[in-house]
């Protein structure tokens, strides 16, 4: 990632058993978190893309963290629930970048 430039984030988000209401990324390891600008709603169950931009800091890592908001006021949680076999996987996804 380059020092100083704004990093494009995107993806797909997924409400579980209902719809999306908002995506929303942070930067600062969760201390704030801004919206992203959601995609067309294509129905209850279907996945909604996103797009954000982070800043990236002058040097260093960057921790870019991503979560969900569903239709019913479910936030992702931080830690996801132990699962062995992985299924309904519902956590914040973070995705560490370095900078330089």
């Amino acid at each position: 990632v380059k020092a100083g430039a704004p990093v494009p984030l995107r993806g797909i988000a997924m409400g579980g058993d209902c719809g999306v209401t908002s995506v929303e990324t942070s930067a600062d390891g969760g201390a704030s978190w801004q919206k992203a600008a959601l995609g067309a709603d294509e129905g209850t169950y279907s996945f909604r893309r996103w797009t954000a931009q982070a800043a990236a800091p002058a040097s260093g890592a960057l921790t870019a963290m991503v979560r969900c908001t569903n239709t019913k006021g479910v936030v992702q949680p931080m830690e996801a629930n132990w699962n062995g076999g992985g299924f309904m996987r519902n956590v914040v996804e973070t995705v560490q970048m370095q900078v330089g």
